[in-house]
């Protein structure tokens, strides 16, 4: 069992103790809070690495620094319980699909616990109420103001299984790019296929191919909020091929974008004379985000809290997603958001590519995968946490290699930062009885004060929400270790107090600005070193202060946390 108890995954929604209470307007003043989210889940299968390098780490390590500066940040997230993709696994398992989505669900937040990536709240739409109503009435809101349409159009029907065919039922090619791809958006290029426009399309239980036939759906005519959308990409800072993207279907012209569908399985839509139809999850999921937020603030006493967050320009609203989810999180969202006349829209949309395994795509039905609740027992998360940034999908797909993982722990890990590290407990033990000595600031290696100076502010560019880049904090932090150790190994055999000072205060500052990447090292080597470690890790060091206290006492020796990969 990972280190959150059985209770807590067994309830509706998860939230980690220690997970803070932000202020409300009147107990404090505040000038920013920051509002997370992921890209949410389909409860249809377990997380393997691909999944783990995207959304839920980015959300993850912004969170950590956020807080460590003692900014207020809350990252929330959901599983997608009503899509389509769970009954076709349910299908397959000889399962419910409501005891398919319990089932994955929980094997999800249990992988998550174990990379050290659980959300502050984590809501479960059938377990939780909330989520069902805040898309009804969010829902009944735009059908009233005349946000929604009814349109008819051409639908894939599948003549042998006699059901019409939506998403995870429909396979065929991109009709923009030629990939293989589901019946809704294309995994590569994100953009959506029109009703009929997927190329050789074929229904994925029978392999008939599909007739059109003309079917009523509920639609939102984008074109009405291309100004306003315009508005809103021209002032966010969001990755650059996230608004090369939603410019490029402004220039084209918005589509109308079907939210309804002839099927048994889904949030049913709630007007009188639509019997049969269920809502996308593609339209609800802006709802989920909201109804997880409110969930937050129920547990922790503040119910109103999710109108504040959502609603006040003050809040800073930031999506991690894969690129996929570009249309959903950039453009029909945002739309949704500006209809209801209430919420605030993204702040920034930070997407990522895909992250492949040896070269290929991973593929769970070609057993090419590797899965994070296995993976994670047998290396060390931080080990992985690091390995995955150092290789992130930020802006091209990359590929996660055994050989290469391996490298980053026996040569960086092991080899480098905990061999250093070990070196200079030794030394310290051996000259002053494990005392930090009192030293002027400007005794010891010139290089490794100003590394111990410069780190904070080089590390803060790579995690600050503007530019955030999980391979730019890495390469940073490799950087940074691979220096120190090359300067104690330059200096003399037995290292003057100057030195060992300086060394010492470089590493415990190495622990505070690692510990968004690698939060269990930087808590582990934190305590070896006398500092104090909160609820939400170490305090971000500040400018001309010294993290460590001359005469305080550290570990005797430094208890190494990495082993080497045979």
């Amino acid at each position: 069992m990972p280190w959150c108890c059985a209770h807590c995954l067994r309830t509706p929604a998860y939230r980690p103790a220690g997970s803070p209470r932000l202020p409300r307007k009147g107990r404090q003043q505040m000038t920013q809070r920051f509002l997370i989210t992921c890209a949410p889940p389909n409860p249809n299968g377990d997380l393997h690495l691909g999944h783990l390098s995207g959304p839920f780490f980015g959300a993850d390590v912004l969170r950590r620094y956020l807080r460590a500066r003692g900014r207020q940040a809350v990252y929330v997230a959901y599983t997608d319980d009503h899509s389509i993709y769970v009954p076709r696994r349910a299908n397959e398992l000889g399962l419910t699909a409501r005891e398919t989505a319990a089932r994955y669900t929980r094997r999800i937040e249990q992988t998550l616990a174990l990379a050290d990536m659980l959300p502050d709240h984590y809501s479960h739409p059938h377990r939780d109420s909330r989520h069902d109503r805040f898309v009804r009435n969010h829902f009944l809101e735009l059908w009233k103001n005349g946000t929604i349409a009814e349109q008819e159009l051409p639908t894939p029907y599948c003549p042998s299984c006699q059901v019409f065919r939506y998403e995870a039922y429909l396979r065929g090619r991109c009709r923009f790019c030629g990939v293989p791809s589901d019946g809704t958006y294309c995994e590569d290029c994100g953009l959506p296929q029109d009703p009929g426009g997927l190329h050789d399309a074929r229904c994925v239980a029978c392999g008939t191919a599909p007739e059109y036939r003309p079917s009523r759906r509920l639609v939102v005519p984008l074109s009405a909020f291309a100004d306003r959308l315009t508005a809103v990409f021209v002032a966010s800072p969001w990755r650059q091929r996230v608004l090369d993207y939603v410019t490029g279907l402004v220039e084209q012209g918005l589509p109308d974008v079907p939210i309804s569908r002839e099927a048994d399985y889904g949030l049913p839509v709630p007007l009188a004379d639509w019997s049969g139809h269920v809502l996308d999850t593609w339209f609800s999921g802006i709802f989920g985000y909201l109804a997880a937020t409110a969930g937050y603030g129920a547990a922790i006493g503040e119910p109103g809290l999710w109108r504040e967050l959502w609603q006040e320009p003050e809040t800073v609203i930031v999506h991690f997603i894969g690129f996929d989810c570009s249309f959903s999180h950039a453009v029909l969202w945002p739309a949704l958001l500006l209809a209801l006349g209430e919420y605030q829209t993204p702040t920034h949309v930070i997407s990522n590519e895909f992250y492949n395994l040896e070269g290929e795509k991973f593929s769970t039905s070609r057993g090419h995968a590797i899965w994070g609740s296995e993976f994670l027992r047998e290396a060390a998360p931080d080990a992985v946490r690091l390995h995955l940034a150092r290789t992130n999908p930020e802006y091209e797909k990359s590929d996660f290699r055994s050989a290469e993982f391996d490298r980053t722990v026996n040569d960086v890990l092991v080899g480098t930062l905990e061999s250093w590290a070990a070196a200079v407990f030794d030394e310290l033990a051996a000259q002053a009885d494990s005392v930090i000595p009192a030293v002027e600031s400007t005794q010891g290696s010139p290089t490794v004060r100003a590394l111990a100076e410069d780190l904070p502010d080089r590390l803060a560019r790579e995690f600050e929400p503007d530019t955030f880049s999980l391979r730019g904090a890495a390469g940073t932090l490799v950087e940074a270790v691979g220096a120190a150790a090359g300067e104690w190994g330059a200096a003399p055999s037995h290292a003057e107090p100057g030195e060992l000072a300086a060394h010492l205060e470089l590493l415990a500052t190495l622990a505070a600005v690692a510990a968004p990447l690698m939060p269990g090292w930087s808590a582990h080597t934190a305590r070896q070193l006398g500092l104090r470690v909160g609820l939400d890790g170490l305090a971000w060091p500040r400018p001309g202060l010294p993290v460590l206290v001359p005469g305080q006492r550290v570990a005797p020796r430094f208890q190494r946390l990495f082993q080497a990969r045979q």
